[in-house]
């Protein structure tokens, strides 16, 4: 329910009840940019805000997962319905769409790991770790290493911070999805999926120290 709030309040304040005068899909691109960018906002600060805000969950990893799969759905509502009014084409919305469950997968990660803690230190750290990783590009934008890791580090913390991934999908580009594109929604999947088998380690070596 709330993410359905959020997503509805973010597309009212950006596209109004009323269409644009002259409705061209160059009308509508920077509202669309920030939309994506606000429901990147919304899936690695206001998410994790609210679950660790909370009281803990008994079970963790499926929270962080069915939670996960319903933002996915609900944001399915907005994503395909966009290629009404752009000039997005099928692979550039798959594109999207795979950014956006990468994010997804990542937050659910982070809180997989630690919104069954009953002790705040982990929460506050694991809300700390989602700040900086919604920051990192900027943060990463502020230091020179030279060319080829600048671009590296670059595309990994844009992978990694949901706005900045969403923002760089829903922005003006092409028609049809890049090579680099294609790059960077699989990193930003890869990533993801990183963070999980982290999860899933940190569960087992648990396990097995409260079965000893």
């Amino acid at each position: 329910m709330l993410s359905a709030a959020w997503i509805f309040t973010s597309w009212i304040a950006l596209f109004g009840l009323h269409p644009p005068v002259q409705p061209q899909a160059a009308s509508y691109g920077p509202s669309i940019h920030l939309l994506f960018i606000l429901l990147g906002v919304g899936i690695a600060v206001a998410w994790p805000l609210l679950r660790l805000s909370g009281r803990p969950s008994a079970v963790p990893v499926a929270q962080a997962a069915i939670d996960g799969l319903s933002i996915f759905v609900l944001v399915q509502v907005v994503v395909w319905p966009l290629r009404l009014v752009t000039n997005w084409t099928l692979p550039r919305t798959l594109v999207v769409d795979t950014a956006i469950a990468a994010a997804i997968m990542t937050t659910a990660a982070i809180l997989a790991a630690s919104q069954g803690c009953t002790r705040p230190r982990p929460r506050i750290v694991a809300m700390g770790v989602g700040m900086c990783l919604v920051l990192l590009p900027w943060i990463l934008g502020l230091i020179r290493l030279g060319p080829p890791i600048d671009a590296f580090l670059g595309e990994t913390a844009t992978a990694l911070s949901a706005p900045a991934l969403l923002g760089r999908f829903s922005g003006p580009a092409t028609l049809d999805p890049t090579d680099a594109d294609r790059a960077l929604a699989l990193r930003a999947v890869a990533l993801s999926a990183m963070a999980w088998a982290v999860v899933v380690v940190m569960r087992l070596t648990r396990r097995s120290a409260d079965s000893t």
